[in-house]
C-alpha cells in the first residue's frame, strides 16, 4: 500500500510540475462564427503559424506550452488579417475577439497582457493623432503650403518625442517583464547603436530567454560589425534599374544611405528636407545612395520621378541590402564619411541640415 501511495504521489508531483509551461486560451468570437482560428509565434520579427484549431458557433480553445512570456497574434482563417495581438503565458487565458474591431478585444488571465493591455492603449491613441497629423501634411503638400507642411513637421517630431519619453518610463517600470523588451524593439531598436544596446541587454538579463532579448543580441552581434566608427558594407544595385552602381564608388564624397519607400508615410514627410540638403551640398561634395524597399517596381520609379529624387536610386527588392544593415524599420539613414566609415545614423529634419552644414560649408 505503502509504494502504490508513494507511486500516486509521485504522479501528482510530475503532473503538477509539467503545467508549469502549460496554457489554455478559451476564446469567444463577436459576432458568433464557424471556422479555424490560427495562432501565430514570432520567429525573429515574422509571424509563424504554430496552431491551428476550429471554431464552432463561436467558441475556440487553444492548448499549448510556453516556456516564458511571448508575444503572439491570432487570424482566422480566410480572413485577411490579424485579429488579435497578445502576450501569452502559463495558466488559463479568456479572451472576447471582435474581428471587426481590434481595440475591442477583451484578453484576461495574463499579466503580462495586462501589462501589454497598458503600453498599447497609450499607443493607438498616439496613432490615432499621428494618422490625423498625416492627413494634415498630405493636404497641405497638395496646396503647396510649406509654412503649414513645417508647423506639423513640428508637431509630429514633438509627438514622437512624447511617444519615446512614455516608452522610456515605461521600460523602466516593467524591466522584468518581456513586454518591456518588446516596447524597447518597436521604439528604440533601429535607431540604438552598439554602447546603448549592451547597456539593455544587462537591464534585460533576467528575461534573457525571451525570443524579444535573443533578438537584441543578435542586432548587437551585427553592429559590432557595421557600427558607428566601422567600414559600410559594399553593396552594388542597378541605379533606376539600369546602371551597376557600387556603394564604393562613390568614396571621396560624403554619402548618405537613405532607406526608404513610397508607401512609407514617414519617409515622405522627411523627402523635402533630403531634397533640400542634396540641392544645397550636392556641388560641395554630398551624395545621396537610395535604397527602396518598395514592393512595386512602378511605383518605386514613378515616386523618384515625381518627387524629383535625382540622385543614385537602386531597388533592393529582396531587402538583401537592409539586412545586411541591420535596418528594422524605414525611414533609416546612414552617413558615411569619405573614405566610406560610417559616421553617423538616423540623421533627419534640423539634425541632417545641421550635421551636412558642420562637414561642408
Amino acid at each position: 500500500m505503502k509504494r502504490i501511495i508513494t507511486v500516486v504521489f509521485a504522479a501528482i508531483l510530475l503532473w503538477s510540475c509539467g503545467n508549469k509551461t502549460q496554457f489554455t486560451i478559451n476564446g469567444t468570437v463577436v459576432p458568433q462564427l464557424d471556422g479555424q482560428m490560427i495562432r501565430y509565434s514570432i520567429d525573429k520579427g515574422n509571424p509563424v503559424a504554430v496552431d491551428t484549431v476550429e471554431i464552432t458557433k463561436g467558441k475556440f480553445t487553444i492548448k499549448g506550452d510556453v516556456q516564458i512570456p511571448e508575444l503572439n497574434l491570432l487570424s482566422i482563417l480566410d480572413q485577411n488579417k490579424y485579429v488579435a495581438q497578445f502576450f501569452i503565458e502559463p495558466g488559463k487565458i479568456d479572451m472576447t475577439i471582435y474581428p471587426d474591431s481590434f481595440e475591442a478585444n477583451v484578453i484576461s488571465g495574463s499579466k503580462s497582457n495586462d501589462i501589454f493591455r497598458t503600453y498599447m492603449d497609450e499607443v493607438i491613441s498616439l496613432s490615432k493623432a499621428e494618422g490625423e497629423l498625416q492627413k494634415r501634411f498630405v493636404n497641405a503638400q497638395s496646396s503647396g503650403n510649406e509654412e503649414e507642411m513645417s508647423a506639423i513637421m513640428f508637431e509630429y517630431e514633438t509627438m514622437i518625442d512624447n511617444t519615446q519619453f512614455y516608452a522610456k518610463n515605461f521600460i523602466k517600470e516593467y524591466s522584468n517583464s518581456p513586454v518591456a523588451a518588446y516596447v524597447y524593439l518597436m521604439n528604440f531598436f533601429q535607431q540604438a547603436e552598439l554602447e546603448e544596446l549592451d547597456s539593455m541587454l544587462t537591464v534585460f538579463e533576467p528575461i534573457g530567454a525571451s525570443d524579444l532579448v535573443i533578438a537584441m543580441k543578435e542586432r548587437a552581434d551585427q553592429l559590432r560589425v557595421s557600427g558607428i566608427g566601422a567600414e559600410a558594407p559594399d553593396f552594388t544595385l542597378d541605379h533606376l534599374g539600369e546602371i551597376a552602381v557600387s556603394l564604393s564608388s562613390l568614396r571621396g564624397k560624403y554619402v548618405l544611405i537613405d532607406f526608404w519607400a513610397s508607401w512609407c508615410q514617414p519617409c515622405m514627410m522627411e523627402l523635402p528636407n533630403v531634397i533640400e540638403q542634396y540641392i544645397t551640398y550636392k556641388d560641395k561634395g554630398f551624395e545621396i545612395y537610395g535604397v527602396s524597399l518598395d514592393r512595386d517596381g512602378e511605383a518605386w520609379m514613378e515616386t523618384i520621378v515625381t518627387k524629383n529624387m535625382d540622385w543614385v536610386n537602386g531597388w533592393d527588392q529582396q531587402g538583401e541590402i537592409a539586412t545586411m544593415y541591420g535596418v528594422t524599420g524605414i525611414p533609416t539613414t546612414i552617413l558615411l564619411d569619405k573614405e566610406g566609415k560610417i559616421l553617423a545614423k538616423n540623421l533627419r529634419g534640423a539634425d541632417l541640415k545641421a550635421k551636412l552644414a558642420e562637414l561642408l560649408d
